[in-house]
């Protein structure tokens, strides 16, 4: 009797070993606070990973699923760093996203003991190039330039010039905040050195939003460049100022900063179409919300124009061929369906990609259009076809039901 129970708790000794090791398979990550986790890292001098996700994030469920729970990344990573992870639209993690400059899941923090980034990746990874980025981690904590010793020098008070250029080059690199440093930079510049299109070129490349004095110096100052020197900062400033910057804008209803961000986009020099596109875009959601309807009307030919004229057969074929470059990588085996929750859901939305482009134009345009008033006949007839247009594309016509019954009221009033 005593063998038996001796050998039954052995196995269940066993057995809560074999559990255990499960559970420590992969990476554990730290279950308290923030701060908790700033003190248990300083007091143990190790670094932290901090993965960054949101609860919608397919990628960040492969992550977790797939490359987390593997044996040898989590040796790698539970032996190097405290692991954490935040959830960027909950709690402390909606602060924490923003000091970090988070905007795209999964991002992957690596910081110093005390909370200083070091190094900053964006997207999934598979278990190879995942296990790798802790070398890169390390490199970086060993380089006495990096980013997180900056930001402390920084802190303390340095504002030597080249250290300045190479901290603004850091930010720049991890896609981090820099109005401060780049305001710092801007008040070491001589009026000499301000005078310069190569000086106006380097504050340009690094202007990320309208929270700087140097976003106003340079929009007054825009004018006194080389047509040359504009043509090589288009795109930047329309990234950075026009697109990003004008989006949030009208989003959160700053509609006077738009408005002038809208105005100095007309300025900038070699404008391609896509970039016109994303303007007339823009104009259509603006014109509806002060109601400026000779905007919305001119906004929406402009986005719409050539659209009806593409024939059903070239956008079908063009789905297809999009679709089949979308599913060659799991066709070859370079990439595995398996491993992605909710493929085949996602396979269906890749069936019709263009179809889905431009009926979006259709779609958002007609809607626009469905704020004029009730004089604007023709308008409001080319609307409609807009939106019939756009479920035949779609292949349904629930898409467009409202905006159909809107403009068919109005019609006939």
């Amino acid at each position: 009797m005593k063998r038996i129970i001796s050998l039954c708790f052995a196995g269940f000794f066993a057995t809560s070993l074999l559990a255990q090791s499960n559970v420590a398979a992969g990476i554990k990550f730290y279950g308290g606070s923030w701060k908790e986790l700033l003190d248990s890292a300083g007091k143990s001098n190790k670094m932290i990973f901090v993965d960054v996700y949101t609860d919608w994030c397919g990628p960040c469920k492969y992550m977790d699923k797939h490359i987390f729970s593997q044996q040898a990344v989590g040796r790698k990573y539970n032996e190097t760093f405290l692991s954490y992870k935040l959830n960027a639209e909950k709690e402390e993690g909606i602060d924490l996203a923003k000091k970090y400059a988070v905007g795209a899941y999964p991002t992957f923090l690596f910081l110093n003991s005390a909370g200083y980034l070091i190094y900053k990746v964006v997207g999934e990874r598979e278990e190879k190039d995942f296990v790798n980025l802790v070398t890169e981690a390390k490199k970086q904590e060993a380089d006495a330039n990096n980013l997180g010793n900056m930001e402390q020098m920084f802190s303390n008070g340095n504002r030597d010039p080249l250290f300045l250029r190479s901290y603004l080059e850091r930010l720049a690199e991890m896609q981090m905040n820099n109005n401060e440093a780049l305001d710092a930079y801007f008040n070491i510049l001589t009026d000499e050195q301000l005078n310069q299109d190569s000086t106006m070129i380097y504050l340009a490349r690094h202007i990320k939003g309208t929270g700087t004095i140097v976003a106003s110096y340079f929009i007054d100052h825009y004018d006194q460049l080389a047509e040359t020197s504009k043509a090589k900062i288009t795109n930047v400033l329309f990234g950075n100022l026009i697109r990003r910057q004008g989006i949030q804008s009208l989003s959160e209803k700053r509609l006077l900063e738009y408005s002038m961000l809208r105005k100095f986009s007309d300025k900038l020099v070699g404008l391609d179409s896509r970039q016109k596109s994303i303007l007339n875009r823009l104009d259509l959601i603006y014109g509806g919300l002060v109601k400026d309807y000779d905007l919305i009307k001119k906004a929406g030919y402009a986005y719409t124009r050539g659209l009806l004229s593409i024939p059903i057969d070239s956008i079908r074929r063009e789905d297809q061929r999009r679709f089949e470059k979308a599913m060659q990588p799991f066709v070859s085996g370079e990439l595995d369906s398996t491993k992605i929750d909710d493929f085949e859901e996602e396979k269906k939305y890749m069936i019709n990609i263009y179809s889905r482009e431009i009926s979006s134009k259709l779609h958002e345009t007609a809607e626009a259009f469905t704020r004029l008033p009730s004089a604007e006949k023709q308008a409001l007839k080319d609307a409609l076809t807009w939106a019939t247009k756009c479920g035949e594309l779609m292949q349904d016509p629930k898409v467009s039901k409202k905006n159909i019954e809107t403009l068919e009221r109005k019609i006939n009033e």
